[in-house]
């Protein structure tokens, strides 16, 4: 599968409710060999109820400038959530389908975690 076929793709639980579709995701880069950077380890779906853009960056620590263009990205992604990569059961044609519920991870590092 190509990381490009993950994007967009809907995100459903465990008992099919939707908790939206696919707009980032998150690696890991694992330890340096000699010379050679570490391989790169899928560890995260970053969902988003209300929206099908990508953030652009402006989930990521400080940046939130231009303010106008900051807001309304922060509007179209409200509710998104980090879903960890071991929650994935599978990916088929009708999507990601989650074998666990996940934890409610929120992008925003100062909020704090939730168990649905």
């Amino acid at each position: 599968m190509l990381l490009s076929e993950l994007f967009d793709q809907p995100v459903r639980a465990p008992h099919g409710e939707s908790l939206g579709r696919v707009v980032d995701v998150r690696f890991r880069r694992g330890a340096r060999r000699g010379r050679r950077e570490g391989d790169l380890e899928l560890i995260a779906l970053i969902v988003s109820p209300h929206s099908r853009l990508s953030y652009y960056g402006y989930e990521r620590g400080a940046v939130n400038a231009p303010a106008v263009i900051a807001r309304i990205v922060e509007w179209l992604h409200r509710d998104s959530r980090i879903i960890p990569w071991e929650c994935v059961a599978r990916i088929d044609d009708s999507g990601v389908a989650l074998g666990v519920m996940p934890p409610r991870i929120p992008l925003n590092p100062r909020s704090s975690i939730e168990s649905d």
